[in-house]
């Protein structure tokens, strides 16, 4: 009965709180440790797809703007949920002359060529390296049998050709080419900013 006692008084207590007591009373309890968290929860095959790609990228982009006349400004990898898109970015800083359609594609072209080096050539080479980075080592029963035609599907690559940071307010004209990694130049959305 003294459980109830106590139940009861501890409901009917936080029923007479006025509103705004309650999240002050739900901000009261212990601090969760942000590394117990990280630790406790699980890395999903996406997850760990995406740092893979985010990786590989860092390294096409770097290798795609050693190997041409750009600078690299800044590349990465984030996921879409609402469309449930991957999408990888590359930022190529060139002057105004060199922010062309044709500079774009060629961008696109290096960055894809040094992405999916290495894998099988011809037109499944996208899907094989997607396969090989969204997925287990080993193949389960539980694995799409299109698992690397799906992920080719689902992830982007976006190549910006644009002016450095610090002039973007006098001359702020980009060039954006976006496509999937196995698309063909004349596949790819072609768009001009500024």
């Amino acid at each position: 009965m003294r459980r109830a006692t106590l139940i009861g008084a501890l409901l009917g207590g936080l029923a007479a709180a006025p509103p705004a007591a309650l999240p002050a009373l739900a901000q009261d309890g212990p601090k969760r440790d942000a590394l117990d968290w990280l630790a406790g929860e699980p890395m999903t095959l996406l997850d760990w797809g995406i740092a893979r790609l985010r990786n590989d990228l860092d390294f096409a982009a770097a290798d795609a703007a050693a190997a041409g006349r750009s600078t690299l400004g800044r590349s990465g990898v984030f996921y879409r949920p609402q469309d449930r898109k991957i999408v990888g970015y590359a930022s190529f800083v060139e002057p105004a002359a060199n922010r062309t359609d044709a500079v774009c594609v060629e961008l696109f072209a290096r960055v894809v060529g040094a992405l999916v080096h290495g894998a099988p050539q011809g037109s499944g080479g996208a899907s094989w390296y997607l396969e090989s980075l969204f997925g287990h080592e080993t193949r389960t029963a539980t694995r799409p049998q299109d698992l690397g035609d799906q992920m080719a599907e689902r992830v982007a690559l976006q190549i910006t050709v644009g002016p450095r940071p610090a002039a973007a307010f006098e001359d702020s004209r980009r060039v954006v080419c976006t496509g999937r990694l196995d698309s063909p130049p004349a596949g790819l959305a072609l768009r001009i900013e500024g």
